[in-house]
C-alpha cells in the first residue's frame, strides 16, 4: 500500500451561517446580552463559549449551521502531490482550470453557488498557511483517479476537500494563522 498525501498551502476562506435549536439561541442570547454585546459580536469572542457552557458549542470552529470553505484561488496557493514522501505532482488552482484545453488534464468537479444571503448570522473568517493535508492510501497511483472539486461561491472560487477514485479522503493536520474574521447579522 503506497500513502497519497494532497497538501494545500495559501489563503482559505470560510463562511458560516449559524443555525441552531431555539433552546440553544435563547441561552446564546442571554450569555450575549450579559456580555453587553449583540449576538453577531459575540460569537468571535472566545469568552462567550467559555460562559455559554454548551458542549456542542465549544468555539467559533464548532458553530452548527451551514458552512462554505475551501483553499481561495490566490496567487498564494499551492497544491502538493505526494506518493510515499515523494512529491510528485506541484500545481496551484489556476492549473485545474482547462475551459482552454482540448483534453483536461485533471478530474474537476465544478459547483456553483450564488447566495442571497437569508436572514441569520454569518461568520466569515479568513486563514493563511498550511490550510490541510489530505491523506488515503492506496493499491496504485493514478493521476485521473484523483478528483478536484471547484467551488464559485458568488465571486469566490475555492477548492474543497479531493478525493480519490470516489473515496473521501481523511484530513491529517492543519496549521494555519486566522487573518480576518467578521460577523454579519442580515435580517
Amino acid at each position: 500500500m503506497q500513502t497519497l498525501k494532497i497538501n494545500l498551502h495559501g489563503e482559505s476562506w470560510s463562511l458560516k451561517k449559524f443555525e441552531c435549536s431555539e433552546e440553544d439561541l435563547s441561552a446564546c442570547l442571554k450569555v450575549a446580552d450579559k456580555m453587553k454585546r449583540s449576538l453577531s459580536q459575540a460569537l468571535l469572542d472566545p469568552f462567550f463559549y467559555y460562559y455559554l457552557k454548551i458542549p456542542a458549542i465549544s468555539s467559533v470552529e464548532n458553530l452548527p449551521g451551514k458552512k462554505w470553505s475551501g483553499l481561495l484561488n490566490t496567487p498564494k496557493n499551492q497544491i502538493e502531490i505526494i506518493l510515499d514522501g515523494k512529491k510528485i505532482k506541484k500545481l496551484h488552482i489556476k492549473d485545474l482550470n482547462q475551459e482552454q484545453l482540448l483534453f483536461p488534464l485533471y478530474n474537476i468537479h465544478k459547483t456553483e453557488i450564488i447566495e442571497n444571503f437569508n436572514s441569520g448570522i454569518y461568520v466569515e473568517q479568513k486563514a493563511i498557511g498550511f490550510i490541510a493535508s489530505y491523506e488515503i492510501k492506496v493499491e496504485h497511483f493514478a493521476i485521473d483517479d484523483l478528483q478536484f472539486y471547484l467551488l464559485q461561491f458568488n465571486e469566490k472560487q475555492l477548492l474543497q476537500k479531493p478525493s480519490y477514485q470516489n473515496k473521501k479522503v481523511r484530513i491529517w493536520k492543519k496549521e494555519t494563522l486566522l487573518i480576518y474574521q467578521n460577523s454579519f447579522e442580515v435580517l
